[in-house]
């Protein structure tokens, strides 16, 4: 491997990884931050609940208003006389511990793998200038010192990226989470935007599914999402639901006339797409509903098309297949058209899913080809083949998964595509499955929306690191 390919390889390599340490570290910074301000200004870190004239315990965190709430007083309107999202205060605080143990593994490991980066390129750039400076006039002119002459900016900007990004993410070791009480701790934590994403490379062979496939509703449905506060939520015909952890709908929100072929939560409000089921109809649109009291908030028309298609969201864009002009339309999240996105090798491009932190997923069953669109310049970032691939879905850990309908398994890839893993679940197969079209995940439980099947779900385990 020549000095170009090798740089264009560390490149790509380094693209997530430092996209990821970015959003994370600036969103930590951000939130603690506002705790720090908080307390300068003298706010209360009592373990009493913060409604006015209230002075009992805490027993209940809102997820919506992120206020901290007695028993009594979550019985009351939370805004716009909509119910409190409530959690657990001590469950919360749990969960929050976790996400923090979950960062720092995925931080160091980055980091890791970034300083090894960092010194092979000083290493790289050491050498590319010695060879320059002692190279002859006529070796100067040769296309090999041109090559390297050429690639030096590029390299020397990478290493300022990553050292850069390496500073930032030492920066957060200063900070003294063990004098946080567990109100701030929460605090912080729960407002972070990476989601508990943590992209340190997995060795797929880690990971199992449990032998049992477990049928949690045998209603058709379309796609699934599972919401902050650990609620599913389930695209359907005429509206979609929200459910708990069990399968129980809680509530169901109705969009008469219309199937939801997607339903994706993005920053405090639900994404659908939403497709006519009158006969001999292709009209569809976007429907966009305001958390906590799911009301609809904006919505526009797409271009006709008279099966299931999909959305994605991700970098405060909305993508959608528009499938009969074998294109992306990209809008922005109230429906302005910002571009389209093609590919000369799109044939039927139909399911899609996010991928964070910066891209979005798409599959084309007829060319076997799951693609990952960069949602920070909208390009095409890889693509890799799969037979017949329909559904798709990015985990926390960065895989990959995807429905490959020709062979019936789900394929894993990883967060680095270097590995893939294909597997052929007996109880799966039983349930008659043909289609999976959504996958989401929850508590280490696969999710799958298996269309004319129902929901099911399948234990995910991945076992500790040797």
């Amino acid at each position: 491997m020549g000095v170009a390919e090798e740089w264009e390889e560390l490149e790509h390599k380094n693209s997530e990884q430092m996209s990821q340490l970015k959003r994370q570290v600036s969103s930590l910074t951000e939130a603690l931050s506002k705790m720090t301000t908080n307390k300068a200004k003298g706010s209360s870190s009592s373990a009493d609940c913060q409604t006015e004239g209230c002075d009992r315990p805490i027993d209940w965190y809102c997820r919506y208003c992120k206020g901290f709430i007695c028993t009594r007083c979550s019985k009351k309107p939370c805004g716009d006389e909509a119910q409190h999202q409530s959690e657990d205060f001590e469950e919360m605080y749990k969960l929050c511990t976790n996400k923090y143990k979950e960062y720092l593994d995925g931080k160091n490991s980055a980091v890791s793998g970034l300083s090894q980066q960092q010194k092979r390129l000083q290493e790289e750039l050491a050498s590319d200038i010695k060879r320059m400076s002692e190279a002859t006039p006529e070796q100067l002119a040769s296309p090999e010192i041109i090559k390297i002459t050429a690639d030096l900016p590029r390299k020397q900007k990478l290493l300022q990226d990553i050292s850069k990004q390496l500073n930032q993410a030492e920066a957060f070791q200063s900070v003294d989470i063990k004098s946080m009480s567990q109100q701030e701790f929460i605090t912080v934590f729960d407002k972070l935007d990476f989601d508990g994403y943590v992209f340190a490379v997995t060795d797929l062979d880690r990971i199992t599914l449990g032998e049992k496939c477990e049928v949690i509703s045998d209603k058709k449905c379309y796609d699934l999402d599972v919401i902050p506060s650990g609620q599913i939520l389930i695209g359907k015909k005429d509206g979609f639901d929200i459910c708990d952890k069990n399968g129980k709908v809680l509530r169901s929100v109705k969009v008469n006339g219309f199937s939801i072929t997607t339903v994706q939560y993005y920053k405090s409000k639900i994404y659908t797409l939403a497709k006519d089921y009158t006969k001999d109809s292709k009209k569809r649109k976007v429907m966009v509903f305001e958390m906590p009291n799911y009301t609809e908030s904006a919505s526009w028309s797409l271009p006709d098309f008279g099966y299931i298609s999909m959305l994605a969201v991700n970098n405060d864009k909305v993508y959608v297949v528009d499938c009969d002009a074998k294109k992306v339309k990209v809008y922005s999240l109230t429906g302005k058209p910002i571009s389209d996105f093609s590919h000369s090798g799109f044939i039927d491009p139909i399911y899609m899913s996010s991928c964070p932190p910066d891209g979005v997923l798409v599959t084309d069953w007829q060319t076997g080809l799951v693609y990952k669109i960069n949602c920070m310049n909208d390009q095409l970032a890889w693509e890799f083949k799969v037979k017949e691939p329909r559904g798709v879905f990015c985990d926390k850990l960065g895989n990959i998964w995807v429905w490959a309908r020709k062979s019936k398994e789900l394929v894993l890839r990883s967060s680095d595509g270097k590995q893939t893993k294909s597997f052929s679940h007996p109880e799966l197969l039983k349930t008659g499955v043909d289609f999976i079209t959504g996958f989401s995940m929850s508590e280490g439980e696969l999710w799958l929306a298996a269309y004319s099947k129902g929901v099911m779900r399948i234990e995910m385990n991945v076992a500790p690191a040797k």
